[in-house]
């Protein structure tokens, strides 16, 4: 069959428009702190219209969404979904290229608005392309291959206090941490510095070895990211460990189980939380059936969670978290924040780097706000979570 010129014409009209108008699809993981900033800079680099869904009631504390549209500039077609499984596992899945099965469907319900409660229905595991790193590749598990970071702004922590702590339990030091953390527990007086609390505890709470919150609070504080700790798992009536999915109050508690994390083993205690968002939900609940209280660290917008909730904001050396102090440098529990992706990626598809690249800048232009601080606001740095931090005028 012979077509004519213009039949001819039409058709490549036709194959040259459903090239252009095929959707490129970006996978993103990682970094729980830096969640709130990385979701809202990606409604910020999509055309007005685009839709959208998440898990649970709360888009940035949703571990996960699904974003359908085209971006601002270069007008690229692109589903853009997020599954965050901690910045260390995002570290892991995208440097050895291993797969994440729960990423939401197309078919999730999506709004302009925000379709909140996506059903727990997931696509073929992918590998993702995209993960968001509290600090440097060179300080978790999987220094290698080295993957393209992108310094996106400063990722800021903050110590807490469970529900009902008491007044005097104020402020965390180096040495109050390192002896909780190794320990699992240490006497109120110690943190206090009144006889009578010599009878209560405090109780070591906190994130999975895959967390950046874990690796960063552990390196700041001098207990080494890869040393054996000590915490607990809050449980209710039912026997449950306290979580969005499974609510309060506490009535009991047990060492976090030994489980195997990315492929390396860790003993009793050793584990912990794998979302930010359900650590934040433990720290809301009264503690009198533990004899104690909890503390713990949190990333910003998970904090807020927390505090929100009647958990207590503890001080570091002595310092509570403000702006001023992070970007000044008298208030230290921080990280860079990195996104990062393969060197390869740009070959592999051009269009989803465009992305990836178009949201690096969003963040660190704008949206890091939501997790810490910009860049440009930054008068002190770092070299690693941890690091001395100097000023830069």
């Amino acid at each position: 069959m012979k077509l004519s010129k213009t039949s001819l014409t039409g058709l490549l009209a036709a194959v040259g428009l459903s090239t252009a108008q095929a959707q490129t699809v970006v996978h993103i993981t990682g970094s729980t702190a830096f969640r709130a900033a990385t979701v809202n800079a990606i409604t910020h680099i999509l055309k007005p219209g685009f839709t959208y869904g998440y898990a649970g009631t709360s888009f940035t504390g949703a571990n996960q969404a699904i974003f359908t549209g085209t971006t601002i500039t270069n007008s690229i077609p692109v589903i853009i979904k997020t599954s965050w499984t901690g910045s260390v596992a995002g570290v892991q899945t995208v440097s050895q290229q291993l797969p994440v099965s729960t990423w939401l469907t197309n078919t999730t319900p999506q709004s302009v608005s925000g379709t909140p409660s996506a059903p727990a229905v997931y696509d073929s595991p992918a590998v993702p392309e995209v993960d968001m790193d509290d600090g440097v590749q060179s300080t978790t598990p999987f220094p290698s291959p080295v993957l393209v970071a992108q310094n996106v702004g400063a990722v800021c922590f903050k110590w807490v206090a469970s529900k009902g702590a008491p007044a005097g339990l104020t402020n965390m030091t180096p040495n109050t941490v390192q002896a909780l953390w190794l320990n699992g527990s240490l006497p109120l007086a110690l943190f206090t510095g009144v006889p009578a609390d010599e009878a209560s505890s405090v109780f070591a709470i906190g994130r999975d070895p895959d967390s950046g919150t874990r690796d960063t609070a552990f390196s700041e504080s001098g207990v080494g990211p890869f040393t054996t700790v000590v915490q607990y798992y809050p449980t209710n009536a039912s026997g449950a460990v306290i979580s969005r999915t499974a609510a309060g109050p506490i009535t009991g508690q047990e060492l976090v189980p030994a489980e195997t994390v990315d492929g390396i083993f860790f003993d009793v205690g050793d584990g912990g939380y794998s979302s930010g968002g359900d650590l934040a939900v433990a720290m809301e609940q009264t503690t009198a059936a533990i004899g104690g209280y909890y503390v713990t660290y949190l990333g910003i917008s998970d904090s807020v969670t927390a505090l929100g909730g009647g958990a207590v904001e503890l001080g570091w050396n002595g310092v509570r978290f403000s702006d001023i102090a992070v970007q000044e440098g008298s208030y230290t529990f921080w990280a860079f924040e990195h996104l990062c992706y393969r060197s390869n990626y740009g070959t592999v598809d051009a269009n989803g780097k465009t992305v990836a690249d178009l949201l690096a800048t969003q963040i660190k232009n704008v949206d890091a706000i939501a997790a810490g601080e910009l860049l440009s606001s930054m008068h002190v740095t770092r070299a690693v979570e941890g690091g001395l931090v100097t000023p830069t005028y």
